[in-house]
């Protein structure tokens, strides 16, 4: 019969050359990898597909922790859910609807270069470079008779 492990032991636990799990139990183990970081791995089935869901950092997450999360997506498995869809539907809930939203910045400066700002990354464009994309603008709107809508 194996036990499961303490705190301590899994604190100790060495990095080695390649990663290697410490088995808990119902799918839960802890990785370790070979630059000594411990991640929570909770591995399962759902439609015939085995996933895996990170539980989070150890010692950040401790065990306890790690088993009661552990628990509550065997409970969803049960349930009929896929606790990764779940977390995932969580996130997005979670996001501001201005994250969410795939919106852009435009801004026009005094010497005609256009800075494009996303959420993710800033583009900054040449006056030369912002030339050619209205000259593009223009010409993919015939309609627009060389003006921005009002």
């Amino acid at each position: 019969m194996s036990t499961t492990p303490d705190a301590a032991s899994l604190a100790a636990a060495p990095a080695k050359s390649k990663p290697y799990k410490i088995t808990i139990g119902q799918g839960l183990a802890l990785l370790v990898n070979p630059s000594g970081s411990k991640q929570w791995r909770f591995r399962y089935r759902f439609g015939g597909v085995a996933k895996s869901l990170s539980m989070g950092p150890f010692p950040a997450v401790p065990l306890e922790q790690a088993i009661q999360a552990r628990d509550e997506a065997r409970a969803m498995l049960k349930a009929g859910t896929d606790p990764s869809a779940a977390r995932k539907a969580g996130r997005e809930a979670n996001m501001p609807q201005r994250q969410r939203a795939n919106t852009f910045r435009l801004v026009l400066s005094q010497e005609n270069a256009l800075t494009i700002e996303t959420p993710r990354q800033v583009l900054r464009l040449t006056p030369e470079q912002t030339a050619a994309v209205r000259a593009f603008l223009l010409a993919a709107d015939p309609e627009s008779n060389g003006h921005a809508p009002d």
